[in-house]
Formats: structure tokens, C-alpha cells, sequence
């Protein structure tokens, strides 16, 4: 009896160890997302990969932390903060110029996202960029708007104090823009410009934008941005978290409805239909017909030398930053 009890234990003992080593060996790799702001529809192909198990299939734990800017969440990648961020090549190029190693990964924003937004009257047309001399515009205070707005002014034969530019907090740029403090105020696809749209609404007034492309702004805007120790360390951890994202930006595309409820469920403060109106926009922005690769987040080399071109004169970067630095097409 006491042989066989022995026996009883011994294969308990054989049986739990053989279980710890095969959940060790196929263990989810842990990666850690900051969103580079709140959760909105820029990063809904990540939420909905989330959602749906996409990166579970992938073998890939995925964390995702509230971010506070893009510049910042650029550098806290940088630092070995968090493995991945949204965050755009404007933040990448600045961080390298100050001795960092981040890489633009993967485009979300194939164009720059950005506008100019404005109240526009019944009846009244669209207006054009020179319409606006003296007026005001809300932008961040560490907004990238900030020096772009005057070179794009001056790229369009105006002078660069054509707006003037007040630095404010991004939580106030609405209800001053809404309640006329200022004339215009930055505004996002796929982020604050489904938000703004609302409120007008709500209070019986209409948007309109200019879009800075529209203006000659050809340029990248916020995509994944990862480091070089990171691309080096764990290539294919990077690789599956790509492949599952932008998967679910193209479920997202497919199913903008279900992908907003999606969204909502994970953060029941959200409005779906602001959510639903940011996917939209999303959906329009994140693929590029002009690229050779057909593939979602595929970054073609001569917008990313037009988007250092624009930033070198924008904030007085250097030669020394090569645009085949800033980024990796990543095997997918």
C-alpha cells in the first residue's frame, strides 16, 4: 500500500511538473501599448484586436496604458517605459535629435490628421487659409501645431504671423473655441474632431476645417513607434503585436458598428456614436492607395523624406538625422 501510494505520488509530482514546464513554454509574451492620449478611435485597431482575442491567438499579453502626448509617450518609449506607442514622426525625429533611439514601426495616419477648425456660418462657403489673418487658433501648449503652423503659413506664401498662436491646456481648447475665445482651434481625425463636432451640435453650430494637406502638408502622422533595442531584442514579439493590430484595424474597417460597442465595452465612459464617427475617420486615413505595399501600416520612403523635410524646417533639425533612421518596414 505504502509502495503504491509512493508510486501515486511520484506521478502527481511528474504530471504538475510537466504541466509548469508547457505552460511556461508557451506563456503569452507580455507587451506594454501607451495609447499616447485617452482611448479614441486613432487607436481603436488596437482596442479591437484587444477585444476580439487577436492577440491571444498571437501568443502576445498586451497591456494598454492612458498616454499624456505624443512627444512625451515618445521619449517614456524611448526610456523602456512602455515596448510600443502611438505616436508620430514628429516626436520621433526630436527624439533622436536628442540622442534617442526610437522607430516609426507601422503608419496609422498615411497623411497628417490634422486641421484647423473654425464655426462656419449658414450659407457660408468654405473658407481658404489666407481668410483668417490675425485671427487666433487654441492649440496645446506641446503641440506640434506649434511650429508647424508657421512654416506651413510661410509654405503657402503667408507670413508666420499670419494666426496667432496661443499655447493652451488640450482639456480647455474646446469649450474656448465653442464659447469664441479664440477663432480656431487644432483639431484631429479619428480624435478630438468627432468630440468637437458633437458639442457644436449640441449647441446648434457647424464646423468647418482646413485641413493642413489640403494646404500642402504632405507628411506622416502618428503610427506605432517602438526602439531599436526593442526591434533587436524581441523582432518577433513586434512582428505579431503588428500583425494582430492591424487586423483589427481592418476588422474595424469592415465592422465600424460592432468595433465602436467593442470599444464602448472596455470603456463605458466613452459615447459610442463620437467613437463611431473617430473609426470613420480612422478608416479613411489608415490606408494608402499610393503605396507599392498594399499592406496596412506600410511606410513609403518618399513621405517620410518629405515629412523630415517639413520637420527640419519646422524645428531647425540638422543633417545629421537620415530618414532611413527614423523608420522600418517590419516583415509582416
Amino acid at each position: 500500500m505504502a509502495m503504491n501510494l509512493g508510486k501515486a505520488l511520484r506521478s502527481f509530482a511528474l504530471a504538475g511538473a510537466m504541466t509548469s514546464m508547457a505552460a511556461t513554454a508557451f506563456a503569452a509574451e507580455s507587451i506594454s501599448f501607451n495609447m499616447s492620449w485617452l482611448p479614441q478611435g486613432s487607436v481603436g485597431g488596437v482596442l479591437v484586436a484587444k477585444a476580439k482575442g487577436f492577440y491571444d491567438e498571437a501568443g502576445l499579453d498586451v497591456t494598454v496604458y492612458q498616454g499624456y502626448g505624443g512627444q512625451r509617450t515618445v521619449n517614456e518609449i524611448d526610456q523602456g517605459l512602455f515596448d510600443i506607442g502611438y505616436g508620430d514622426p514628429v516626436s520621433v525625429i526630436l527624439n533622436r535629435v536628442n540622442g534617442g533611439k526610437s522607430v516609426f514601426v507601422g503608419s496609422i495616419n498615411t497623411v497628417w490628421p490634422g486641421a484647423l477648425c473654425y464655426l462656419q456660418k449658414d450659407g457660408e462657403g468654405d473658407k481658404k487659409l489666407a481668410d483668417f489673418a490675425g485671427k487666433s487658433v487654441g492649440g496645446g501648449a506641446t503641440s506640434p501645431v506649434q511650429n508647424i503652423v508657421p512654416t506651413w503659413l510661410e509654405q503657402n506664401g503667408l507670413p508666420k504671423d499670419h494666426l496667432k498662436l496661443l499655447r493652451m491646456n488640450p482639456a480647455v481648447i474646446t469649450s474656448a473655441f465653442l464659447e469664441g475665445q479664440v477663432d480656431l482651434a487644432e483639431c484631429w481625425e479619428g480624435a478630438s474632431l468627432a468630440i468637437l463636432n458633437e458639442n457644436a451640435q449640441e449647441t446648434g453650430k457647424k464646423i468647418g476645417m482646413i485641413k493642413y494637406r489640403d494646404f500642402g502638408l504632405d507628411m506622416y502622422g502618428s503610427g506605432f513607434v517602438t526602439t531599436e533595442a526593442m526591434l533587436a531584442e524581441k523582432p518577433e514579439a513586434v512582428d505579431k503585436f503588428l500583425d494582430a493590430s492591424y487586423r483589427g484595424y481592418d476588422y474595424m474597417a469592415q465592422n465600424p458598428e460592432e468595433s465602436a460597442d467593442l470599444i464602448v465595452k472596455q470603456y463605458p465612459t466613452l459615447k459610442k456614436s463620437a467613437v463611431l464617427e473617430q473609426i470613420k475617420q480612422i478608416n479613411a486615413l489608415v490606408r494608402d492607395a499610393q503605396a507599392e505595399n498594399k499592406d496596412l501600416g506600410f511606410v513609403r520612403a518618399d513621405r517620410m523624406e518629405k515629412t523630415l523635410g517639413f520637420v527640419r524646417d519646422a524645428f531647425v533639425v540638422d543633417d545629421s538625422i537620415k530618414a532611413e533612421d527614423l523608420y522600418r518596414n517590419i516583415s509582416r
